[in-house]
């Protein structure tokens, strides 16, 4: 089941320079990839000013998503940038789609960056020279670059790539970013997952019934670092529950004054995690 996670455009506001936003993005990113998360929303703080809403916003999208992407892809796909410029501190994400072998094999799955070379639709899929496209993406390449997952097929005349429609399911491969100037009253509107507030106001995980929660995709929120879910809610006249399924406090007792935003999410989905599996 593919589960999502929702963070605020102010997740970073606590960092004072990009680096250590760069650093914060990557646990935030890490954490979502150990436990498979499947998307992950970027919705606006009402306490952030618009003009560094955008800002905060385009920055953690950007970052998020350049460390999502395969090694092998990201000078095709993520022209320099600023907002990328202290990524080359950070770790591998290590996911399965993450390939590092520049060996081909038949029938092997990758995510390529296609687009027009003379006239001909080619894949680069990390391997040591660019491969000819079988079924090209309907979308234009005009002066484009598209990131498409494919299938390795070996012919007689060597290696080719075909684009599939959609990447593996039983293979965890990676999440999709959702950038929002929406705050969470209208992001979530016509949202269908079972929608989990997180707030060390609510009551705790303990006191809800797994049977309610277990049968749902999930989307599972957390505030920012100076204002909670309850706050952000509050400040567009509205409550909890007329946006929520239901709001609980993950951890009731800690020996720090608060949680981190990355702190918060592991100790959530583990815990989620752990409760599902032991009851």
């Amino acid at each position: 089941m593919s589960h999502t996670i929702a963070i605020p455009d102010s997740a970073v506001t606590d960092c004072n320079d990009l680096r250590s936003k760069t650093e914060k993005i990557f646990q935030i990113a890490r954490i979502a990839a150990i436990f498979k998360i499947k998307n992950i929303l970027i919705f606006h703080d009402p306490f952030l000013k618009p003009s560094r809403s955008n800002r905060e916003r385009r920055i953690i999208a950007r970052i998020l998503e350049y460390i999502e992407c395969p090694q092998y892809l990201r000078k095709r796909l993520f022209p320099l940038s600023r907002d990328t410029s202290a990524v080359g501190i950070l770790s591998p994400l290590a996911t399965p789609h993450h390939i590092r072998s520049r060996e081909l094999k038949p029938n092997e799955i990758r995510e390529a960056a296609v687009f027009l070379n003379q006239n001909r639709v080619v894949a680069d899929v990390g391997g040591t020279q660019l491969l000819e496209v079988i079924s090209p993406p309907r979308k234009s390449l005009l002066n484009k670059t598209l990131r498409v997952t494919t299938k390795i097929q070996r012919t007689e005349e060597g290696y080719k790539a075909v684009v599939l429609p959609n990447p593996p399911k039983k293979i965890y491969w990676g999440f999709s970013v959702h950038p929002s100037a929406a705050t969470l009253g209208k992001l979530l509107i016509n949202r269908l997952e079972f929608k989990i507030a997180t707030s060390k106001s609510c009551q705790p995980l303990s006191s809800f019934s797994v049977e309610i929660i277990h049968k749902n995709s999930l989307l599972i929120t957390f505030g920012g670092p100076y204002h909670g879910i309850p706050e952000m809610v509050k400040a567009e006249g509205k409550k909890v529950s007329d946006l929520f399924d239901c709001c609980f406090s993950i951890l009731q007792n800690y020996g720090t004054r608060s949680l981190r935003l990355e702190e918060a999410m592991m100790i959530t989905l583990s815990k989620l995690e752990g409760w599902f599996s032991n009851r």
